[in-house]
């Protein structure tokens, strides 16, 4: 058997995890996750980048620490 995902979200995602090797981060996240985690989370927020498919441009967050486990990531 054979697994794929498709959609927006899965371009989305790709298209944000593309822009770690030009922001010099490990781990990035839209600011529409970033809304939905919980305090626990350090976030550094970017300006607004635009990303190849979408016409508004999107806000990216790296996640720094994790404020409950400062060793993290």
């Amino acid at each position: 058997m054979e697994y794929r995902v498709v959609g927006d979200s899965v371009n989305l995602a790709a298209r944000i995890e593309a822009l770690n090797k030009d922001l010099h981060t490990d781990v990035l996240i839209s600011g529409a996750t970033a809304a939905q985690l919980s305090r626990k989370f350090l976030l550094k927020r970017f300006p607004p980048i635009k990303v190849k498919g979408k016409e508004d441009l999107i806000e990216v967050c790296e996640v720094a620490r994790n404020k409950m486990n400062p060793e993290f990531p």
